[in-house]
């Protein structure tokens, strides 16, 4: 059972003896043995056993070089006196050694010993050694005994080796074994002790340490060894300088290996590493032989493979110089992994791949952290401290990412290697792989996503769902986005639940006190809050877009432009009504300088809405807890100054509402006690405005205010309201002189429903003596309706007397009178009426006969437009009518016995419904006689009407298309020749 060649150098024979061919100079003895290590396909845990054949590959031979003690009588020329290697000398001394081709050594032109273990990795020895053989067979019990050395250091303790060569795999396509390239690499680094010189600075200083072997036994079946080594990491400065030196950085931590008879039992490699969260780790890949019963019949010994990641560093500090954003986009000061040991994981090449038991298991690459067997992600579990100190636990998903030079797992090359690829560039594609993997789970746990105002704790706190992480580079993590609850949200919505926020990128840049509301979250979909005109009184309907999220003013809508202390608030009301029908937008003007919203607590707010030079130019939500109950109060408060008026679009009307310099001041407040129902107060104020009704009339406001509040009726107060007409109804202002300053002070009216509010005044104006004339009979009234409905504008009507009580206006024998009514909202008139009659009466009594004549004019004008009321009611067409009436009555009594009465009507109409035109005439004459107690009535009656076409004639009803032609070409210029 012994293989063996034997090489003689230096040495001849005498005889029966070996002498030295050149006397005085040394002799060797080579002894090469069958290879000692047999590589082995390994199997991932959690993976059936092989039920066939593994691939396999033999190392190398083995070669020991002696050299012969000087002895005058030389060496016995036989098979025990050549096995006898405890009277020779290995050879020990290393000075000199070069690599040849093939791995091929020499020690000063004498080759040397050379061991192959394990497969393609070149050892020998680091200092004395021996080796102890039996030179004859050794037999007990009737057995023989496999010949075997045994390695022995001469200074007792573990043997020391060094590799110092790697060989060329020889089946580059298997790629099997329990040593990648890279980490034999890494030995012969580690324990060769060349020096490695880069082209610039001085030598690097490696971590040298050779391998130590508690056993070293060669036999002609392989080797029974039991190998260790250890090494500290490479010098931080020195970690860029190992490529330029020819080597990658060594990442091998901890290597031990057991092999029976050339079989390997167990082999751990250790690579240093760190998990993407910064945490110093090792990656374990472990491989025992295990037995498992074959399907077949019988036992099967294979090499499993098991994978871990052993945490080094259970806790970073995450320092502010760290992140490009002072690290305000990492809510976390600390991060504690709980974790020493994870359980079995999937080997690094097959983390995100169906493990192929023919594929090299690469393992210089950055991994997701997966369970074996099933292939789902590891969870973490982490303690993190936030900026207040508060300790809450997460669970999340990492990425494993090792030490030095790593490869394309997807890019091998022909010789079987794969191709070099940055870290942060593999990290990037396993996270593109999967953009939200870096998610931790916190299941509502309260914590602070940024540090606090001073004197404000717990004021960026809140109950967060999960946080998702992304890398700046590797050990960098922050948040990229979160989801949270937000208690403002969820009180001024009713809507609870977790919302999706992340940073807000101003608050990164310039710092919360940089943000001109103190912002430091977004809300990534905003949530509009809608208040009701009925919730403002009618003076505005505010639709808002909360956003940001502040540590002092609640949730406020996003106005500012990223980066500067202004903001365009009109995005955020844009669809907005002022008064119900008006676009508030257009009357906004810029958020002015920074802070306008920050610091504000409730004394604050009351002193900005109590100043009239004072503004809260963004909407504040605000929930507080109130102080002598369980419950809180949810604070909706806004102040504005609202701009000029602007000018009108080329074909369109200007808006009918003017403001100079007006406030416009909401403020809502909802209680939400215990065990009782919701109660509101609101207060809204619109200051120094004029509503323009088609330059016709205007009404100017002072203060319009609404107040409500629970258990009462909305109360509405308008102060210094005037009224003036304009253009052809300019003449009405005469008659200002006999209303009251205030026509909305005392005896006016004011009536709230859920419809709207109307306020309005009636006022009967005593009679007038007006030089000649007599003025009786007359009253005033006006009314403003605004109503809570988008969809109906405000409206103003103005009536002077009434159809049923219409004016006196008489001189002399003559008289007359009328009333005229008016009807205009925001978008144009909907109803105008008046109508005005004059004539004069005689009466005569001569005694024996007496009579009576009287002669009436009149003219009645009507507009209806054909616009809707209601939201729901469908438009009727426009009517117009003009009426001219001329009636005419007399009698005649002689001696009270014979009454003869005349009367006589004649009324011309135009009437207009729609496109379509009308012209009705009608004449009545009725005669009636009464003599004593008999009386008869005879009625003549006339009556015709003239309809128009059903619409002008269009020009090309009045011009045929073939005149048109010829009216054209007369005036075409005429071609030359």
């Amino acid at each position: 059972m012994l293989v063996v060649d034997i090489s003689l150098i230096n040495l001849r024979r005498d005889g029966s003896r070996l002498v030295p061919r050149i006397p005085g100079t040394p002799a060797f003895v080579l002894a090469v043995l069958p290879p000692q290590h047999v590589m082995e396909q390994a199997f991932p845990a959690a993976t059936p056993a092989p039920s066939a054949s593994v691939t396999a590959r033999t190392a190398g031979p083995t070669t020991l070089s002696f050299s012969v003690p000087a002895d005058p009588n030389g060496l016995d020329l036989s098979l025990e006196a050549l096995l006898d290697w405890n009277r020779l000398v290995p050879l020990s001394d290393l000075t000199g050694l070069r690599a040849g081709a093939a791995g091929a050594t020499g020690f000063q032109g004498v080759p040397g010993s050379v061991l192959e273990f394990p497969t393609r990795l070149l050892i020998t020895y680091d200092g004395p050694v021996d080796w102890l053989t039996r030179p004859a067979p050794h037999r007990a019990d009737g057995r023989t005994a496999l010949w075997h050395a045994r390695l022995r250091s001469t200074r007792g303790g573990d043997v020391l080796l060094r590799a110092f060569a790697t060989v060329p795999d020889r089946s580059p396509h298997l790629g099997i074994g329990s040593l990648g390239d890279r980490q034999r690499e890494d030995i012969v680094t580690l324990t060769s002790r060349a020096e490695l010189v880069p082209p610039t600075g001085p030598p690097i200083q490696v971590p040298s340490e050779p391998l130590h072997s508690e056993q070293f036994i060669v036999t002609p079946l392989g080797a029974s060894a039991h190998l260790h080594g250890a090494w500290e990491a490479p010098l931080a400065g020195d970690v860029q300088r190992y490529p330029a030196a020819g080597r990658h950085c060594p990442d091998l931590e901890m290597y031990d290996h057991i092999t029976g008879l050339g079989r390997d039992q167990y082999v751990r490699v250790v690579t240093r590493g760190r998990l993407c969260t910064k945490h110093r780790a090792s990656h374990v890949a472990e491989f025992r032989r295990v037995f498992a019963a074959d399907p077949h019949g019988g036992i099967v010994a294979y090499l499993r493979r098991e994978d871990r990641i052993i945490v080094k560093e259970p806790e970073v500090a995450y320092e502010a110089g760290d992140y490009p954003h002072g690290g305000r986009e990492m809510p976390f000061t600390t991060l504690r992994v709980t974790d020493r040991v994870t359980p079995l994981i999937m080997p690094p090449a097959t983390a995100s791949k169906q493990p192929d038991p023919d594929a090299p298991l690469v393992d210089d690459v950055a991994f997701w952290v997966r369970l074996a067997g099933g292939g789902q992600d590891y969870q973490f579990t982490l303690i993190g401290t936030d900026h207040e100190g508060r300790k809450v636990g997460l669970r999340m998903p990492l990425i494993y990412v090792p030490d030095g030079q790593l490869v394309d797992p997807d890019a091998p090359l022909p010789n079987g290697e794969h191709r070099p690829i940055g870290t942060e560039q593999l990290v990037a594609r396993l996270l593109g792989e999967k953009p939200d993997g870096l998610k931790g789970e916190l299941d509502g746990q309260v914590m602070a996503m940024a540090a606090p105002p001073v004197g404000a704790p717990g004021s960026t706190s809140h109950p967060v769902d999960d946080l998702t992480f992304d890398l700046r580079r590797v050990g960098t993590p922050y948040v990229r986005k979160a989801n949270v609850r937000v208690p403002a949200v969820e009180q001024f919505t009713g809507d609870g639940g977790y919302r999706a926020v992340k940073f807000n990128p101003t608050y990164l840049e310039r710092t919360m006190e940089g943000h001109p509301a103190g912002a430091y979250l977004d809300l990534e979909t905003p949530v509009p809050v809608a208040f009701g005109a009925e919730q403002a009184g009618g003076v505005a309907s505010p639709r808002s877009e909360l956003q940001l999220i502040t540590a002092q003013a609640g949730v406020v809508p996003d106005v500012y432009r990223a980066g500067e202390d202004i903001g365009d608030i009109r995005k955020l009301f844009a669809g907005a009504r002022l008064l119900g029908t008006v676009p508030l937008d257009v009357f906004l003007q810029d958020v002015p300088h920074a802070g306008t919203v920050q610091n504000l607590d409730d004394e604050r707010i009351d002193s900005i809405l109590g100043a009239t030079d004072a503004v809260l130019s963004a909407p504040v939500l605000r929930v507080r807890d109130l102080p002598d109950v369980q419950g809180k109060e949810l604070r909706y408060v806004w102040k504005t100054r609202l701009g000029r008026r602007p000018d009108p679009e080329p074909g369109t009307s200007p808006l009918p509402v003017i403001v100079e310099n007006s406030t416009l001041t909401l403020d809502a407040r909802t209680i939400r006690a215990q065990g009782s129902a919701d109660t509101s107060t609101v207060r809204g104020t619109l200051t120094d405005f004029a509503l323009d009704f088609l330059d016709i009339a205007q009404v100017h406001f002072d203060e319009l205010t609404f107040r409500t509040g629970p258990g009462k009726k909305p109360e509405v107060t308008a102060d210094g309201v005037r009224l003036s007409f304009e253009n052809d109804l300019e003449f009405i202002n005469t008659l200002r002189s006999a209303l009251p300053a205030d026509v909305f002070g005392s005896g006016a009216y004011v009536d709230v429903d859920g419809t709207g509010v109307r306020a309005g005044y009636r006022f009967a104006v005593p009679t007038l003596p007006i030089g000649v004339f007599t003025l009786s009979n007359l009253s005033l009234a006006a009314e403003v309706r605004i109503p809570f409905d988008y969809d109906q504008p405000v409206s103003f009507s103005f009536s002077v007397a009434e159809p049923q009580h219409p004016f006196h206006v008489t001189v002399s024998l003559l008289g007359g009178g009328g009333y005229f009514t008016m009807e205009v909202d925001t978008t144009g008139p909907r109803r105008i009426e008046g109508a005005i009659e004059f004539g004069g009466a005689a009466a005569l009594d001569l005694g024996v006969a007496s009579g009576g004549v009287s002669i009436m004019a009149g003219i009645l004008f009507t507009l209806e437009t054909g616009r809707p009321q209601q939201g729901d009611t469908p438009a009727t067409q426009d009517r117009v009518s003009l009426t001219g009436y001329l009636r005419c009555s007399g009698f005649l009594c002689v001696l009270g016995i014979v009454t003869v009465s005349v009367e006589f009507n004649l009324e011309l109409r135009y009437e207009k419904h729609g496109h379509q035109s009308v012209v009705r005439g009608r004449g009545t004459l009725t005669v009636s006689v009464r003599i004593a107690f008999f009386s008869k009535s005879v009625t003549l009656e006339l009556e015709r009407s003239f309809s128009g076409a059903p619409g002008d004639p269009s020009f090309a009803d009045c011009v045929p298309l073939e005149h048109w032609r010829d009216f054209c070409g007369a005036y075409a210029p005429q071609a030359d020749g």
